[in-house]
């Protein structure tokens, strides 16, 4: 069975994401907001996905996600790694940029994408 994770700080947009997930997915969603456990997290459940927001005030900046992804790429390969980037921080969209372009992850949009089609880009890589 497949299994999502949402690695994600602010809870409501998790909620709104596990909310429309499960109209189109029979899996597990699993919301973690701790990053220092999100390598743990999709260990443990064996992720076929896992969608990391970047922050835009936390200490999640872009560089540290893209460091989650290698870490997860190299002990979970099978997990397709997706990120949410904040459109406003130009140095973060090019770390991003070449992140997909290196193949430290496999796709991302940004944060003013809508919802449905980020669940739908999320869902087209399972």
């Amino acid at each position: 069975m497949q299994t999502i994770v949402l690695i994600m700080r602010r809870k409501p947009v998790a909620q709104a994401f596990i909310k429309g997930l499960m109209e189109n997915f029979a899996g597990p969603i699993i919301h973690e907001a701790d990053y220092s456990l999100a390598s743990f997290v999709v260990l443990e459940n064996n992720a076929s996905a896992a969608l990391i927001e970047i922050g835009e005030t936390s200490g999640y900046d872009a560089a540290h996600c893209i460091s989650l992804c290698e870490l997860l790429r190299n002990s979970a390969p099978s997990c397709k790694l997706f990120l949410m980037c904040p459109e406003q921080n130009e140095s973060g969209v090019l770390e991003v940029v070449r992140a997909k372009k290196d193949g430290k992850i496999d796709d991302f949009v940004f944060y003013d994408t809508t919802l449905d089609y980020t669940i739908s880009k999320l869902l087209s890589m399972l």
